[in-house]
C-alpha cells in the first residue's frame, strides 16, 4: 500500500496497515479541517469545519467566497445548503438561494433531479425532491422551486442514474423504487436494506459507498437491475476512521474523522 500523508499521521497508519484489508493508493489532499466532500460529473467540491466551499481546479482548491453546511456536485449542477437551511443552486458562478428551506443535506447526483433531507418538523416531511423540469431552469431568487415531499425522519439521501439509497435517523438503510426524474416518482417508495450507517453516496456509475457510526467505509457489492439492493457489504479500509465518501472516476474521496481529506485511486 503506498499512501502519502503528513508526517503527524504516519505513526498511526503503522500501527493500522498492518490490519488493511484492501489496497489503495492514497495522498492527503491540501485543504485542512474538512468537514464533507462530493464528488461527480468530474467534479469535486468540498466544505470545511467554518463551512467554507471550496472547488477543486487541477491540482488546486479554490475558494468560492460562500458558506455552505452542505454542498454537492452532479449531473443537476452544483447545490448547497446554506447555514440558514436554505437550498442553493450555483447559477452562473454565484450561489442562488431557492425557497426550499429547513434542509441539511442536499444531492445533485440523480438525473438532473435534486433531493435533500432535513430537519424534522411536525407534521411536515423532512426529505424533499425537485425535479428535472424545475431544477434546470431554476435561474433566480424569485422562481418558483415546486418540490416533492419524499417522507419523514430522512437524514440523508443520496441518488444515482436510476435509484436513490436513504439513511434515516436510525441510521437504518433503504433503496427507492427506480426514480421518475421528470416527476421526482419513486423516491418515497423505500425498500430496507441491511445493514447501518449514517451517510450514503451513490456514484454516477451506480455504485454505493457509506460510512457507518464507527468510521467504517463500506461499499455495497451485488447490485444489478435484478438485485437493486445488492448482496452484501464489504469493508475498505483506510487506515484512519472517516467522516465522509464520495466516489467518481475511479477516485475514492474521503474526509477522516480528524478533518483529514484524501484522494484515493481504486
Amino acid at each position: 500500500m503506498k499512501i502519502k500523508l503528513s508526517s503527524a499521521l504516519l505513526a498511526l497508519l503503522s500501527i493500522s496497515l498492518a490490519a488493511s484489508q484492501s489496497v489503495h493508493n492514497c495522498k492527503e489532499v491540501t485543504l485542512r479541517n474538512v468537514q464533507q466532500i462530493d464528488a461527480g460529473a468530474g467534479q469535486v467540491i468540498a466544505v470545511d469545519r467554518n463551512r467554507r466551499v471550496f472547488h477543486l481546479h487541477g491540482s488546486n482548491w479554490i475558494t468560492q467566497n460562500s458558506y455552505m453546511q452542505h454542498a454537492s456536485v452532479g449531473p443537476a449542477g452544483i447545490w448547497g445548503v446554506d447555514r440558514q437551511g436554505f437550498i442553493n443552486k450555483v447559477v452562473a458562478g454565484k450561489w442562488t438561494r431557492t425557497g426550499v428551506r429547513r434542509m441539511r443535506q442536499v444531492d445533485a447526483g440523480g438525473d438532473q433531479f435534486v433531493a435533500a433531507a432535513g430537519t424534522p418538523v411536525p407534521g411536515l416531511a423532512s426529505a424533499v425532491c425537485v425535479n428535472r423540469p424545475s431544477a434546470v431552469a431554476f435561474k433566480s431568487p424569485g422562481t418558483v422551486l415546486p418540490k416533492f415531499r419524499i417522507g419523514a425522519n430522512m437524514s440523508y439521501y443520496s441518488c444515482g442514474p436510476s435509484r436513490c439509497w436513504v439513511i434515516n435517523n436510525k441510521d437504518e438503510v433503504f433503496v427507492t423504487n427506480p426514480v421518475d426524474p421528470r416527476t421526482c416518482k419513486g423516491t418515497n417508495v423505500l425498500y430496507k436494506v441491511g445493514g447501518s450507517l449514517s451517510m450514503v453516496e451513490v456514484a454516477s456509475d451506480g455504485s454505493v459507498y457509506g460510512v457507518n457510526s464507527q468510521g467504517q467505509i463500506l461499499r455495497r457489492h451485488g447490485i444489478s437491475i435484478q438485485r437493486p439492493k445488492g448482496t452484501s457489504w464489504t469493508r475498505i479500509d483506510v487506515c484512519l476512521p472517516a467522516r465522509h465518501v464520495s466516489y467518481d472516476l475511479g477516485r475514492l474521496w474521503v474526509v477522516t474523522k480528524t478533518g483529514v481529506a484524501l484522494e484515493c485511486l481504486m
